[in-house]
C-alpha cells in the first residue's frame, strides 16, 4: 500500500500544469454598438483535455452579447486559443462601468488510471461606456436643449400657378360644355325648327303677301318632310297633336292662302289676311317649342 501511495504521488507530480494568458481589449472609450475581442490561451500537458461544456454559449448577457466564439485548435492540443467577441448592447445616460464576464474552464488531467479535473479561470474585465449623446448639451448658439424652428424652404409658385390655371381652364371648358349640352343646344334646336324660322323670317319680312303666305307653305313642308297638299292636312295633323288646337284656324287660313293664290277676285281683304298669318304662325311656333 506504501508503495502504491508513493507511486501516485511521483506520477501526480510528474505531470505539468495547465495555464491560461488572457489578452483584453481596451477597457475605455466604448458605446452602443461597438465590439470588443477577448482572447485566451491555454497551455494543456500531454494527456490534458479542455471540456467543451465549460465553454461559454453566445447570447446575452446583461449590457452585453457574447456574439461569437471561435476555438482554435483540438480539445487535447497542448496550445489552444479562443477569441470571444462581445458586443456592448446598451447606451448608459452617464460614463458607466460593465464588465466582461467571468469565465471557468474546466480542464480534465491523466491520474494515474484515472483522470482529474482542474478549473482555469479568467476574471472579469472592466469596459467603460459613454452615452452616445451628453446628457446636457452645452448652454451656447445653437447647442441648446430647445432650439426655433428652421425656417421651411418656400415652394416654387410657378407649376402651382400652371397646374391652378389649367383646372380653371378645365372646369370652364366642362362649364361651357354642360351649358350648351342643356342650354345653348336647346335653344338653338328650338331656333331651328320650321316654323320658328318662318315666324322669324315673317317678323323681318317686308315682302308682299305671297311671300308671307310660301313662309308659312315652306314650314308645313318641311316639317312634314314632303309638300303637304290640302288632303294630306289632316294625315299632318294627327301626327302632330301640339298642333291640334290651331287645325281649325290653320285650315280656315289654307284655304283663304288657296283662294289668294288661284281665285284672287274671290280672295279676303289681304291686310286681315295678314294679320291672321302673323298671329297663326306666332302661336304654331309656339306650339312647336313646347313640343
Amino acid at each position: 500500500m506504501l508503495g502504491l501511495a508513493l507511486h501516485g504521488a511521483a506520477a501526480w507530480a510528474a505531470v505539468e500544469a495547465p495555464t491560461l494568458v488572457t489578452t483584453e481589449p481596451v477597457a475605455y472609450g466604448h458605446r452602443l454598438g461597438d465590439v470588443v475581442e477577448r482572447q485566451l490561451h491555454l497551455r494543456l500537458p500531454p494527456g490534458a483535455r479542455l471540456e467543451a461544456s465549460s465553454l461559454p454559449v453566445p447570447g446575452t448577457q446583461g449590457a452585453l452579447e457574447l456574439r461569437e466564439l471561435q476555438h482554435s485548435g483540438a480539445a487535447d492540443a497542448p496550445e489552444q486559443t479562443l477569441r470571444l467577441r462581445y458586443q456592448v448592447m446598451r447606451s448608459p445616460e452617464q460614463p458607466a462601468v460593465i464588465e466582461l464576464p467571468t469565465l471557468t474552464l474546466r480542464v480534465t488531467l491523466p491520474a494515474g488510471g484515472t483522470r482529474r479535473e482542474t478549473v482555469l479561470r479568467a476574471e472579469a474585465w472592466p469596459l467603460v461606456v459613454s452615452p452616445l449623446t451628453p446628457p446636457q448639451p452645452p448652454e451656447r448658439t445653437g447647442l441648446g436643449p430647445l432650439q426655433p424652428d428652421r425656417p421651411l424652404p418656400a415652394p416654387p409658385i410657378a407649376p402651382i400657378r400652371q397646374q391652378a390655371q389649367l383646372g380653371a381652364l378645365l372646369a370652364l371648358l366642362a362649364l361651357s360644355w354642360l351649358g350648351w349640352r342643356h342650354l345653348g343646344r336647346p335653344l338653338w334646336w328650338r331656333r331651328q325648327r320650321p316654323f320658328a324660322r318662318a315666324w322669324r323670317a315673317l317678323r323681318s319680312s317686308h315682302g308682299s303677301l305671297d311671300a308671307q303666305l310660301r313662309h308659312l307653305h315652306r314650314a308645313i313642308d318641311e316639317d312634314a318632310g314632303h309638300a303637304v297638299q290640302t288632303e294630306d292636312l289632316a294625315a299632318w295633323l294627327a301626327s302632330r297633336p301640339a298642333f291640334a288646337p290651331l287645325a281649325a284656324e290653320l285650315h280656315a287660313l289654307l284655304e283663304a292662302s288657296a283662294a289668294h293664290f288661284f281665285a284672287p277676285a274671290a280672295a279676303a281683304d289681304d291686310t286681315a289676311l295678314a294679320a291672321r298669318l302673323r298671329t297663326l304662325l306666332r302661336q304654331l311656333a309656339q306650339a312647336e317649342a313646347r313640343a
